[in-house]
């Protein structure tokens, strides 16, 4: 069986990171991956130590350590260049669960145009779990949307008009047609993952989310106060590229395709006797509606 790449770009954040490759020990059958340690020239000297000792540990952890600070999209593009296999590009700040490499893989090979997928997550309107809130599902914690969704899962998957980087599956063959990172336009990152999505399938490239893949994402770590910059920066790019990006987005949302799930977890869930301000209640019963109509 061939291996998968999993490329953890790293800058800072010595726990979030540790909980990170130890979720991935953890959850992923030894022998089907490589993993590759990428530290953008930490700051924290803790970060070399930890993935210096990780990589001494074990033969198929790879430590590398840049000269100069990169940036994101750089550092993942290092990865690239590195790996010779199909890669899953995951961020430092998210935990994996029990066969989320396998779900990924395998919807990735249903099709040989699919170029990448996204495993359900608690982040983002286009997989988030309970709702497509990120906000609200905040509210619960990582063994709370998990245990939940674990008895609402299939093995299926929807396409979808774009990808979020947190955790993304992308096959070799799309990357050599497609190419890399923009990392000339996204320096320090946010926005680079959709900008490749929209130019894979600008070349007939389809792009999926598997429904039997879980990853929990804490979301901005490595970015700090910066993010919300990053995102109206990167925001601009993307929609002078591609003008009909956001009316995509709001009509894959609008179809609801998780709707069984969502409507099964929030249940299990018993939301609504979360602690949460009465606004939040209101959302919550309204997502919860809405997963019944």
């Amino acid at each position: 069986m061939e291996k998968v790449d999993i490329l953890l770009p790293i800058y800072n954040s010595y726990e979030e990171t540790k909980n990170c490759i130890e979720s991935v020990l953890a959850n992923t059958p030894t022998g089907t991956y490589n993993l590759y340690l990428l530290d953008d020239k930490s700051p924290d000297n803790k970060i070399e130590e930890l993935t210096a000792a990780y990589s001494k540990k074990y033969e198929f952890i790879v430590a590398v350590r840049n000269e100069t600070n990169l940036g994101f999209p750089a550092n993942v593009n290092n990865g690239f260049a590195i790996s010779k296999n199909d890669v899953i590009v995951l961020n430092s700040d998210t935990l994996v669960s029990d066969r989320w490499l396998s779900e990924l893989k395998a919807v990735a090979n249903t099709d040989k145009n699919i170029a990448a997928v996204n495993p359900m997550s608690n982040y983002g309107i286009i997989s988030g779990l309970p709702t497509a809130n990120t906000e609200l599902n905040e509210s619960f914690t990582y063994d709370e949307i998990y245990l939940s969704y674990k008895k609402h899962r299939t093995s299926d998957f929807v396409n979808s008009p774009l990808l979020i980087g947190y955790c993304m599956y992308m096959k070799r063959s799309a990357l050599t047609e497609i190419g890399n990172f923009d990392a000339a336009t996204f320096k320090r990152g946010y926005g680079e993952e959709s900008d490749w999505c929209m130019r894979a399938r600008n070349q007939g490239f389809k792009l999926a989310v598997a429904k039997g893949s879980y990853v929990h994402h804490i979301g901005g770590v490595s970015f700090g106060a910066e993010k919300e910059k990053l995102r109206q920066d990167s925001r601009k790019v993307l929609l002078e590229r591609y003008p009909q990006i956001d009316s995509e987005l709001e009509e894959f949302v609008k179809a609801n395709h998780f709707k069984h799930m969502r409507k099964g977890i929030m249940k299990e869930l018993g939301f609504i006797f979360k602690p949460a301000t009465l606004k939040n209640k209101v959302k919550m019963l309204k997502h919860y509606v809405i997963n019944h109509i």
